[in-house]
């Protein structure tokens, strides 16, 4: 059965099912039939020499269909252009960007592997076809939910109506018997699902910095910029500059693994003379691929060592001189010496004698940090010497280095660094983060948003404000806090903004929505959330919402997890595929991926895929616009996400377009038809898209008319507009240059600022922060009050606490530390369960070889990675390129859960959520310490795991209907007839 000698029609194919047997068939998706079953099944028609034919290509060549323009709709944030090649309904092949020839200038917007293999996800079995209810819960609570069996228990098939009026009688229920503190959104809270709860009667939320770990929290007010609730980008050199540094730092990168196009920008680099250094507890591919001299450094133990450079610049400086830029320092930042105090000081300590050890009688020496770091003290001097002013260095970070717990003080000793040097506002020199669509091109966004009525206007990331104050659990302490009924809370929500404050000039800035500041003013506000006294705050989770998420994957201490979810009332999940959050819920909705969506009556429903994530973030490179719109109708009884919530808002009484007032088709026109590219010239903002009356009528809209760069249908045809920039353009960038140009808040240019002074309250970049301190201490939750400079402590679940007797160096019964990097074949949970990308890239635990020889492990090994939280099993893969005593768990793999074992459950997926207990952050509780991990391994004795591939798709066991080729029994995949 192929498309070249068998008509497939998309209503046969629904009928035959994307599931293993006809998507091998059909599409050339890897399934999980034996060889014997595929040959009877329907297996590709082979040629006379005994290669397969590829349907798909030769419907391609025919000419039977059309290629249209997708993107990755899920969590990368690169927004990568693919476009898929739709015959009948049903998309047969990928490709990517290839609508103009590739140049630095205008580079082509490619796809990465994930993307590339979005097929698998869209058509795998996995997909949830139609509603769910778990087979043996009943509404009401107490036992009718019989809580123990969610996770293991079967699953039938119901309605639409059967599964919302479920749904909605639920919530009745749970409102007027418990109120909004029994509804838990088990949500990030910008997703669309979080609209919905201020308007049907409340919920509790979460607030975490899963990405951006202690950078969050004091940005601005160190005088740093942040765009929204992103810090510390786009403030680097773009792509022109980087070729003028003499060094490029990478500290805790490797974008390589996460396949952003940076790598084009960094190789340019390298291939025009710039060396590398690469800082971390690993010589990733990224360091290889750029030959990058290795600084190791401990997970966790940044500050340590970033504080001994430090040391080391001061005594060169003043042995020799020439390391310390003195001018900018006096000039440009307060609090490094008794001179450049900053006014609001209570204090008197000055950060070069605290460093110096005047304070607590400890020099921060080399010695001191390679204790504790295992920097070589050479090394650590080295690096001091390539940070002095004379040196053209980039300074770049990723997060991952403030993901540990004990990084409060990071982000501030990092950019102490580079303010000693100088290394702000100069071409060659940088400081900041390199993250997604800002890595490695930095600056001002050249395409930007109009906003006004064009804009995304859900109100998503408001919802938590809207329920009250205080509805936020904070940090990593989530399941941990669900599970007590009670949780601690330090301030009003993710994006209080706290009470004015004066800069160094007087007065109190006007604020913008965001609280940033749009044009360059005497009066500056720091843009970060301002701190209370910790509250106790009530929660009784009785419904858990899932939508847009899967925080049984995403969130540690995966154990509580699963006695929380078990202890509920009901667990909702709104889901494309069957998650380990799905698999734990008792209702189940199925809904449509960003590929689906219909705007023809005759096929029922009509709905638009929800432009969430894109036109609210745009978060695709500053020079390029992708297109995207719906390739095929939805998927069996999938509906659109917010036509859902729309439905329960209904049901429930209220007006859904409280929630959602604008609808899906209207902001993703206004999303395109509303952006603007900066002029050559810094004058204007010009519109990217023609659109004509013509266009009004074709599309059924009523937007303004205007002259752009392309029409709209060409732009929809070639999947992409990308400026046309030079070395010589004006709006190239360095970051924090005193050139008249400054930085509105959502990145665009203000002609008329200036990038000084900085948004923090002296005006300048902030050594010494009194109101870093004073935010973080008002909470009251650490008795040892953090110090308004980046001072050292020891931190919960550090390298210290691996030692039994720290003194005597004798280690404890959990010797290694673990961090979970990002990982190439997914993003966070996303594209995770794609057969080409898990043949590709297999899912081991990385470990330093030595530490595997002395354990009796090899490679392939199956291992038990264990602490007194959990255990769970990969298989091992030794390398040189690791610190002793560091272990790397790739972050995401879903759980394969055995709880045969009187012991406790063992996770043989091999998930890292096992292996934390939710242990919060010392001073910032909206810090998740994912990278602190601390843990044994030994030689696993039992039946080697399989590969992931080898396993097949996750499926709701139970259901037996004729589009379902494979079934679950006791956890082992096994494939029979439909």
């Amino acid at each position: 059965m192929s498309l070249s000698n068998h008509a497939l029609s998309r209503r046969s194919f629904l009928r035959a099912s994307a599931g293993a047997t006809a998507a091998a068939a059909a599409f050339g998706l890897a399934g999980c039939a034996s060889d014997a079953a595929a040959e009877g099944a329907g297996a590709p028609a082979a040629n006379a020499d005994g290669s397969h034919v590829v349907a798909s290509d030769v419907s391609v060549v025919g000419g039977e269909g059309e290629w249209m323009p997708i993107h990755c709709h899920q969590n990368c944030n690169q927004m990568c252009l693919n476009m898929g090649y739709v015959v009948d309904g049903v998309v047969i092949r990928q490709k990517t960007d290839d609508a103009r020839e590739d140049s630095f200038d205008c580079p082509q917007q490619r796809g990465c592997l994930r993307g590339r293999s979005l097929r698998q996800q869209v058509y795998n079995a996995d997909r949830i076809k139609y509603p769910m209810k778990r087979k043996n819960w009943q509404p009401g609570g107490g036992e009718a939910a019989h809580g123990e069996l969610r996770g293991k228990d079967e699953w039938e098939r119901i309605s639409w109506d059967e599964a919302l009026t479920y749904v909605t009688d639920e919530l009745k229920r749970v409102y007027a018997e418990y109120g909004q503190d029994a509804v838990v959104c088990n949500a990030w809270r910008w997703a669309p699902g979080s609209a919905m709860f201020p308007v049907i009667g409340g919920a509790v939320y979460d607030t975490e910095t899963e990405s951006f770990g202690c950078w969050a929290f004091q940005t601005e007010a160190l005088g740093l910029y942040s765009w929204g609730d992103h810090p510390d980008l786009m403030m680097g050199p773009d792509k022109y500059d980087l070729p003028n540094a003499d060094t490029i730092v990478l500290y805790g990168c490797n974008p390589a693994w996460a396949q952003h196009s940076s790598m084009y920008w960094l190789s340019h680099a390298k291939d025009a003379g710039v060396d590398f250094v690469y800082v971390g507890p690993s010589y990733n591919v990224t360091a290889s691929t750029l030959g990058a001299r290795w600084i190791r450094v401990r997970p966790g133990t940044d500050t340590a060592f970033l504080l001994a450079v430090i040391y080391e610049m001061i005594r060169l400086d003043e042995e020799r001189g020439n390391i310390i830029d003195w001018d900018f320092v006096n000039e440009r930042t307060v609090g490094f010496t008794p001179e450049t105090m900053p006014a609001d000081a209570t204090t008197s300590e000055n950060y070069r004698d605290y460093i110096l050890g005047e304070y607590d009688g400890i020099p921060k020496t080399p010695e001191w940090a390679s204790e504790i770091c295992g920097t070589p003290v050479e090394d650590i001097t080295w690096y001091a010497e390539l940070a002095g002013k004379n040196n053209k260095v980039v300074f770049f970070h990723s997060y991952a280095a403030s993901r540990y717990l004990g990084a409060e003080n990071l982000p501030q000793a990092f950019m102490t660094v580079s303010a000693l040097g100088g290394h702000y506002g100069k071409s060659g020199h940088g400081s900041a983060a390199i993250y997604t669509w800002d890595a490695g091109d930095s600056g001002y966004r050249l395409i930007q948003h109009a906003g006004g009525d064009y804009a995304y206007i859900d109100n998503l990331v408001a919802s938590p404000a809207v329920t009250g104050p205080n509805r936020c659990i904070e940090g990593n302490s989530y399941w941990s806090s669900l599970a007590a009924g009670t949780y601690i809370s330090t301030s009003e929500g993710p994006y209080d903004l706290g009470s004015e404050v004066p800069n160094a000039a007087g007065g109190a800035d006007t604020l913008t929505a965001n609280g940033l500041v749009v044009k360059a003013s005497t009066k500056l506000r720091a843009n970060t959330p301002t701190y209370h006294e910790a509250r106790e705050m009530p929660v009784n989770p009785r419904i858990l919402f899932a939508t847009n998420s899967n925080f049984m994957q995403t969130r540690g201490n995966l154990p509580t997890a699963i006695e929380v979810m078990r202890a509920a009332d009901m667990c909702v999940s709104v889901e494309i595929k069957y998650s380990l959050t799905a698999q734990f819920a008792d209702i189940i909705l199925p809904v449509a991926t960003h590929w689906e969506g219909n705007d023809d009556e005759a096929w029922g429903e009509l709905c638009w895929p929800s432009p969430f994530g894109d036109g609210n973030g745009q978060k695709q490179r500053k020079d390029a616009l992708l297109a995207w719109r719906p390739l095929v109708k939805p998927l069996y009884e999938a509906r659109e996400e917010k036509a859902v919530f729309r439905e329960i808002i209904e049901r429930m009484g209220y007006d859904p377009d409280d929630a959602y007032p604008k609808s899906n088709y209207d902001q993703w026109l206004g999303y395109f038809l509303g952006m603007r590219e900066l002029s050559e010239d810094l004058t204007r903002w010009e519109p990217v898209l023609t659109w004509t009356a013509a266009d009004n009528e074709k599309y059924h809209a009523n937007y303004p008319e205007q002259q752009g760069k392309v029409s709209f249908d060409q732009f929809m045809a070639d999947g992409a507009y990308v400026v046309q920039r030079s070395a010589t353009d004006r709006r190239n960038y360095v970051g924090y240059r005193d050139d008249k140009l400054g930085m509105g808040p959502d990145g665009e240019v203000v002609v008329a600022d200036t990038a000084w002074p900085r948004p923090s309250i002296s005006g300048k970049l902030e050594i010494y922060c009194q109101f870093k301190a004073d935010n973080a201490n008002r909470t009251g939750l650490n008795p040892e009050p953090i110090k308004p400079y980046a001072n050292y402590f020891v931190p919960n679940r550090g390298y210290q606490e691996t030692f039994a007797d720290w003194d005597n160096k004798v280690k404890g019964a959990y010797p290694l530390q673990a961090y979970t990097p990002h990982y190439l074949r997914r993003a966070h949970t996303c594209y995770d369960n794609m057969t080409w990308t898990q043949e590709a890239f297999v899912n081991p635990v990385f470990m330093n070889a030595q530490d595997a020889a002395d354990r009796g492990i090899k490679a392939g090994d199956t291992v038990m990675c264990f602490n007194d939280f959990g255990r769970m099993l990969r298989r091992a893969q030794p390398l040189e390129g690791m610190m002793p005593g560091t272990v790397a768990i790739p972050h995401g793999v879903r759980s394969v859960l055995d709880e045969s074992d009187p012991a406790g459950i063992i996770d043989c997926g091999g998930s890292e959520q096992m292996l934390s207990d939710g242990q919060q952050s010392n001073y910032f509780p909206q810090v998740d310490g994912y990278n602190s991990l601390l843990i044994e391994i030994e030689k696993y004795n039992g039946e080697p795991i399989p590969e992931d591939y080898d396993r097949g798709p996750f499926l709701a066991a139970g259901i037996d209907a004729p589009d379902t080729p494979a079934y679950v029994t006791d956890g082992i995949y096994e494939t029979k007839e439909a």
